[in-house]
């Protein structure tokens, strides 16, 4: 039997994952760990386990935005990295020492907890996000080139309308909507795309959310 990796040289699926009451533990409170808190911080429940924290990260911790374990970790034993990592969903080795790294990476795979390596591409890619309300796109290289994933982030942000956010609204409405008044699945999709698709509600969105509806209450008939 021919397995996946053996066909596909990007073994890497996209997933949105819903990080409510989740444990986000990150080793390492520099730069790299300040990067990968700001991330996760509003979605999951995120503890830094380092000697220090850099400014932000400290502030971070004074509003309780995150947890601080306060560790030597050139010092820590097994078990007692275990034990920082023992009811995580994620950890994320964010050290600036690839020994010590390559330790916790190989703990968490030994645990069964999901794992990101901050130096290279492994077991979880944390990909670069692009949110605009309820659009999110997210972009990687699968840890190739970081520079082509900044730069397809920024044309694709440069590309993006800046009424999508109020198109997002008004799709989602329409969308609840059509569920009442049309059976037809195909026929609502149609419609949805319609009204996607017509200028005078993309120009009438910014300045009157209400009319740009009316508009496309109109597609129905």
């Amino acid at each position: 039997m021919t397995t996946p990796t053996q066909t596909n040289k990007n073994p890497y699926l996209p997933l949105w994952i819903d990080f409510t009451d989740k444990i986000v533990v990150i080793f390492g409170g520099g730069a790299v760990g300040e990067r990968k808190a700001k991330r996760f911080f509003e979605k999951a429940m995120v503890t830094v386990v380092s000697s220090s924290l850099t400014p932000t990260l400290s502030e971070m911790e004074a509003n309780d935005s995150i947890l601080f374990i306060e560790k030597d970790l050139s010092d820590l034993s097994d078990g007692e990295i275990f034990d920082c990592m023992s009811d995580a969903f994620l950890v994320i080795a964010a050290t600036s020492d690839s020994e010590v790294n390559r330790r916790i990476i190989s703990m968490a795979k030994t645990a069964g907890v999901l794992v990101n390596d901050t130096e290279k591409a492994d077991e979880v890619i944390i990909p670069s996000l692009i949110e605009r309300g309820g659009l999110q796109i997210a972009i990687s290289s699968s840890g190739e080139s970081p520079a082509v994933t900044k730069y397809a982030r920024m044309t694709i942000e440069n590309a993006i309308d800046d009424n999508l956010e109020l198109m997002i609204d008004l799709q989602n409405e329409m969308r609840e909507y059509l569920k009442t008044v049309v059976s037809d699945q195909k026929k609502r999709q149609e419609i949805l795309w319609d009204i996607m698709n017509d200028e005078e509600i993309w120009k009438l969105l910014p300045a009157d959310f209400e009319k740009a509806k009316e508009k496309a209450m109109g597609k129905q008939n």
